[in-house]
């Protein structure tokens, strides 16, 4: 979030490249384009309202244990679940990682931005002291030369200002946006382990239940039969809930192996697309400005300053 500068035009426009952006990864994911809340926030007129709606009834759903592989220790958190699986250790330290390594870019990229706004703002500074110059020049082949130089001036300063902008942005939108869902993949691990341990309670529930039942049949007559009875129909339904938190667990890992291989495919794909747009661009700019050079060397060579 930022407090100053929030309708800047340039904030603005970062964000609504960055929200163009997320609808269309979103929009291609096979699953979440799909998703009630992401079609209601692109056709319903009264979104806020709506969606307070549906999540209430998701959160609803959770709290009463009626959502699916929902339990209120898994809404609400419990005890941090230690990575016994070495895919998914190895993959977590990977992403954390790549990271601090996007981080480490975005901050690279964020000087490189305001050191490019600085050479714009300098090529306007020299140009209008070149034609502040030209001005009070008497020698009018001088005064000519001194012009078109600051002209020129001004059109580099265009040109650095939008190397420093608009390039530079995307490459920043792309990293920053990786950043953010490197973010969502820890909700997602974290989501597997609260699957973990809502299997791991109900497993320790019927192992509980059985011991019972089984000090019961080493001693009998110390329960009736109505309550064997009963205890055998709580160990027939903590078996269910245990085979159902399992294969939870089990879905909830095989997904999120899927989607960090998506994660993962995605990512090297997009920044290459970044990175070469980003040099194509660059390499634009530069002709450009050569160009520019060129022209005004010819101009003067073909109209030396008498």
């Amino acid at each position: 979030k930022q407090s100053m500068g929030r309708f800047g035009d340039e904030f603005v426009e970062a964000r609504r490249a960055g929200l163009e952006s997320c609808l269309a990864r979103i929009g291609r994911h096979v699953v979440l384009w799909n998703d009630d809340v992401f079609r209601l926030f692109l056709e319903a007129d009264d979104f806020a309202t709506k969606a307070r709606l549906i999540t209430e009834a998701r959160v609803a759903a959770e709290i009463n244990g009626t959502a699916p592989g929902s339990s209120s220790a898994g809404l609400f958190g419990g005890a941090r679940y230690k990575e016994k699986d070495e895919w998914f250790a190895r993959r977590m330290q990977e992403l954390d990682a790549i990271e601090e390594e996007l981080r480490a870019l975005l901050r690279a990229l964020d000087y490189s931005q305001r050191q490019r706004r600085e050479l714009a703002i300098s090529h306007g500074e020299l140009g209008e002291a070149y034609l502040k110059m030209a001005g009070q020049e008497l020698n009018a082949g001088l005064s000519g030369s001194l012009t078109a130089m600051g002209s020129l001036q001004q059109k580099l300063k265009v040109l650095q200002g939008r190397q420093g902008s608009s390039d530079v942005a995307s490459f920043q939108l792309t990293t920053d946006e990786y950043i953010r869902m490197i973010g969502g993949v820890r909700l997602a691990f974290a989501a597997r382990g609260r699957a973990h341990t809502q299997w791991q309670g109900s497993l320790g529930e019927l192992l509980r239940r059985r011991k019972i039942l089984e000090g019961y049949t080493q001693h009998p007559g110390r329960a009736s039969a109505e309550r064997l009875a009963q205890l055998k129909g709580e160990i027939a339904r903590a078996e269910i809930r245990t085979e159902t938190s399992r294969n939870a667990f089990d879905d909830v890992s095989l997904l999120l192996k899927h989607e960090v291989v998506r994660f993962d495919a995605a990512r090297v794909r997009d920044f290459q697309a970044t990175i070469e747009t980003y040099l194509a661009s660059l390499i634009d700019t530069q002709e450009e400005i050569v160009v520019l050079w060129e022209a005004y060397l010819a101009s003067l060579r073909t109209d030396p300053v008498q």
